[in-house]
């Protein structure tokens, strides 16, 4: 008889402790296209740390609502989009973890009492990042389209030369900034 490798169970969440958020633990991989391995854990959010914490918050569009690829979190997987993955390879370190708040993974979304009483802290879960990773998305041509890439280059640039003063553009890095804000982040009820 052949044995078949039975594929991780899908992960469950545990309850949230009173005035505790879920943080992401996104481990390191040297090779970009391993299988995401994640841990979660929970986290005074309300705790005496003055300033800023030690997480960085991601604020991006979840595009699609299908879940095509998986995760693996603590010892189970968890279903998540074609932009939430794209943006996990794309920030997932060679050597170092990173500790990140992710809305999709870090609240329970399947539990509508939490996720109604997280929703009320994320302002507070944004102000007290030590950063904010904005996932502009990739784009639809092409995941590794050099084009893509140096418009939003170009772009980035032009918007830096701006806000120093130098502001003289030609229609190609306007076409590049039109691009940028052309994105599905931008058309969010909350960034407008």
């Amino acid at each position: 008889m052949e044995v078949v490798p039975s594929s991780p169970p899908r992960y469950l969440y545990s309850p949230l402790p009173e005035g505790y958020i879920r943080l992401l633990r996104l481990l390191p991989h040297q090779d970009k296209h391993a299988p995401i391995q994640c841990q979660l854990f929970d986290y005074p959010l309300h705790s005496y740390v003055v300033g800023t914490h030690r997480y960085e918050a991601l604020s991006y569009v979840w595009g699609s609502p299908e879940k095509p690829y998986s995760i693996f979190l603590d010892d189970g997987c968890l279903a998540v989009t074609t932009n939430l993955y794209a943006a996990l390879l794309h920030l997932r370190d060679r050597f170092i973890e990173r500790v990140i708040w992710i809305d999709a993974v870090c609240i329970n979304q399947t539990d509508l009492d939490e996720r109604g009483s997280q929703v009320q802290f994320m302002a507070e879960i944004f102000a007290k990042a030590s950063c904010v990773i904005v996932w502009l998305e990739e784009e639809a041509t092409s995941i590794h389209d050099d084009k893509t890439s140096d418009e939003g280059g170009r772009a980035l640039e032009v918007i830096q030369k701006a806000a120093e003063g130098y502001c003289r553009t030609g229609m190609d890095e306007e076409k590049a900034v039109l691009a940028l804000l052309e994105r599905s982040w931008f058309r969010r009820v909350w960034v407008r």
